[in-house]
């Protein structure tokens, strides 16, 4: 396939549109950084309180060896939810495929394709960590890209000689054979073994992997134009911030990404010299002695916008916003986002959402550090209670302290004494324990639901009424990610569709695990598959993933109840209907059954049940019974085979 070479401008523009290009899109993140719900000091302190770091340091610490006890409620809902999602979702497959019109037969081995690059890709610890971040922020982003890094490769090839017209290899200054070169200055290979070739030792630049990959972006690093909006069908742009080193510019700009007078522009000078966790704690960030491994600061835009007259379209923009320098502008292929916001609690007037630990559960969490402090000095201060020395007395702590063993003189008994402090630890007790179900009632997360003691005594039935109920309103959250997730579905499909169309007709080779599963499926595999790889036109037509596990009961003991029940229904269905029977008797129903089963009873060796042998051993025992059904039933001693006249009876007998 032809290759054209990059160039950073798809859209001619002079220098003053570029300047006033980067002017307007300097202003658009400028005011969308301002239009955010919440500020960076608020993001610190949410992460601040599920890392439950500390809160009183400085002058907010009583004295200097005050209890600095935050909260732990933070950290045990977010994590129970957190875990709760990405349980639920992350099955397999993560995306059920239909497929439509033409598209039908293929859509088990699209469904395949794509289970197999999720986890090739680590998609579920991208997800996690989205997951994680929503639950502490407005939203949690995730970014679907192409991950097209070139890298020069020494490789050892056969290049293809010049020769004269009749036949003679032409050779160099040096007495060497002269090697064809291209238009680009590289080397051309030589297939044909017949033919005066060369072994010449090269360095070829090549894509290090292919197709999608996944990142997750913080809420600070991460803009949408414009920051006001209340809808997803208003937003016309995303934008996200990171840094690249200097010496990566310029390998860019060789390569034709970015443009080299504007990254010449951008100077030497480190923009990332210091940098902090999401809590706000200082990151070491070490220091670049050669001045080409300084790192400049750049915002990535991909925004809908009219630069040639023709229409709004998506561009990809990337831009230093103090210096207003762009480096490129390029069209997009995919024509559609590529940022996805996860938002568990959606705002009703905001395309953000309700952060868990900064608006529904803050309240209670500060009164709980509070209490736990206020009884832990209580503590302290009963365990070592403030001395009371009458004025005048003989006893000089300074020069006689305290301690094992100690002797002190004194006049009287009365001018030494120990300050009573009434006891406070019950009423203290009190509150924590009311702050701890004032945030089951916010979280909708109980012990049991959390995996964890409850003290109160309470029936069997009460507790899984009570879970059951408590994973009902994490299922809510679960279910918004639906739509997000099916998003994100079609533009990896999309991304794949581009990428295996650049590698050809060879595509990709399937793994005899995934052939394995197909076999079952498909029953036309061979037609499909013929040389069991996988290419651009098996992708090709409509499709539709559906998230699996985003639309199902975060309740384990509810999805097997229902499970159950529904067994029963439809042996109760099979007896009445005969083709209802049949279709349980498939291989593809039975291996669906077996894996929802195994799912669901979390059953760890699951090759014994889904593997080649066990399939082939279904499959063979189906075909003795399709045997079976086709033969002859066998007759009893003495009576006709079955079709048979009966015998001629002699007249009159009975």
């Amino acid at each position: 396939m032809a290759t054209h070479a990059r160039k950073p401008f798809d859209v001619h523009l002079s220098k003053d549109q570029r300047d006033a290009f980067a002017l307007d899109l300097s202003q658009l993140l400028d005011e969308a950084l301002q239009a955010r719900s919440a500020s960076d000091a608020e993001l610190e302190y949410w992460h601040t309180l599920y890392e439950q770091g500390r809160t009183r340091v400085g002058q907010h610490s009583p004295w200097a060896d005050a209890a600095d006890l935050t909260s732990y409620l933070g950290t045990q809902y977010i994590d129970v939810l957190r875990s709760q999602i990405v349980r639920t979702v992350m099955q397999d497959p993560v995306f059920v495929v239909e497929g439509y019109g033409e598209a039908e037969p293929r859509a088990p081995i699209v469904e395949e394709f794509h289970s197999w690059q999720l986890e090739a890709e680590g998609f579920q610890q991208a997800f996690a960590r989205a997951a994680h971040l929503s639950l502490i922020e407005p939203r949690g982003v995730i970014e679907v890209y192409e991950d097209t890094v070139r890298r020069p490769v020494r490789k050892l090839i056969r290049a293809a000689v010049r020769t004269a017209p009749d036949g003679t290899i032409l050779l160099d200054a040096k007495m060497q054979p002269q090697v064809q070169q291209d238009a680009q200055g590289r080397f051309v290979e030589e297939l044909d073994e017949s033919r005066p070739s060369v072994e010449a030792e090269i360095d070829s630049t090549e894509l290090v992997a292919r197709g999608p990959r996944e990142r997750t972006i913080a809420y600070r690093d991460y803009l949408q134009f414009p920051g006001h909006a209340v809808e997803k069908t208003e937003v016309f742009g995303h934008a996200k911030r990171f840094w690249r080193r200097v010496s990566d510019l310029e390998e860019r700009a060789d390569q034709g990404v970015y443009d080299a007078e504007a990254v010449e522009s951008l100077g030497t000078d480190d923009e990332h010299a210091s940098a902090t966790t999401l809590s706000g704690e200082p990151l070491t960030v070490a220091s670049k002695l050669d001045r080409r491994q300084a790192e400049k600061e750049l915002w990535e835009l991909l925004i809908l916008w009219d630069l040639d007259g023709k229409g709004q379209r998506w561009y990809v923009v990337t831009l230093h916003k103090d210096q207003r320098v762009i480096l490129r502008v390029q069209y997009d292929d995919i024509g559609r986002p590529r940022y996805f916001s996860l938002v568990p609690f959606p705002r009703p007037n905001s395309t953000e959402g309700y952060s868990y630990i900064g608006h529904k559960l803050i309240t209670v969490i500060e009164e709980h550090t509070a209490w736990r402090n206020m009884l832990a000095d209580r503590a302290s201060l009963q365990l070592q209670a403030p001395l009371l020395r009458r004025q005048g007395a003989l006893w000089d702590p300074d020069l006689q302290p305290i301690g094992p063993k100690a002797v002190i003189t004194v006049r009287d008994m009365q001018e030494i004494s120990a300050l009573q402090l009434p006891d406070a630890t019950g009423p203290a007790i009190e509150r924590i324990r009311d702050a701890e179900r004032a945030g089951e009632r916010l979280s909708g997360i109980n012990d049991a639901a959390a995996g964890l003691g409850s003290e109160e005594r309470r029936t069997l039935g009460e507790i899984q009424l009570i879970t059951q109920q408590s994973l009902g309103r994490s299922t809510e959250a679960i279910q918004n990610l639906q739509e997000t997730l099916e998003d994100i579905a079609q533009v990896r499909h999309l991304m794949w569709k581009r990428a295996l169309r650049e590698m050809g007709q060879d595509g990709l080779e399937l793994p005899p695990s995934i052939l394995q599963g197909l076999e079952l499926r498909s029953p036309n595999l061979i037609e499909l598959l013929p040389e069991h790889r996988i290419t651009s036109q098996m992708l090709e037509g409509t499709f539709r993933f559906k998230p699996r596990g985003s639309v199902e009961d975060a309740d384990l003991n509810r999805q097997r109840y229902d499970f159950n029940s529904w067994l029963q229904a439809m042996a109760t269905m099979a007896r009445l209907n005969p083709m209802i029977a049949a279709v349980l008797q498939t291989p593809k129903a039975a291996k669906a059954l077996i894996e929802q089963g195994l799912r669901l009873y979390n059953v760890q060796d699951k090759q014994a049940f889904l593997g080649s042998e066990a399939m082939t051993a279904m499959q063979n025992l189906l075909g003795m019974q399709q045997q079976q059904a086709l033969m002859p039933a066998p007759s009893a001693p003495g009576l006709p085979p079955p079709g048979a006249a009966p015998p001629a009876q002699p007249f009159g007998a009975f």
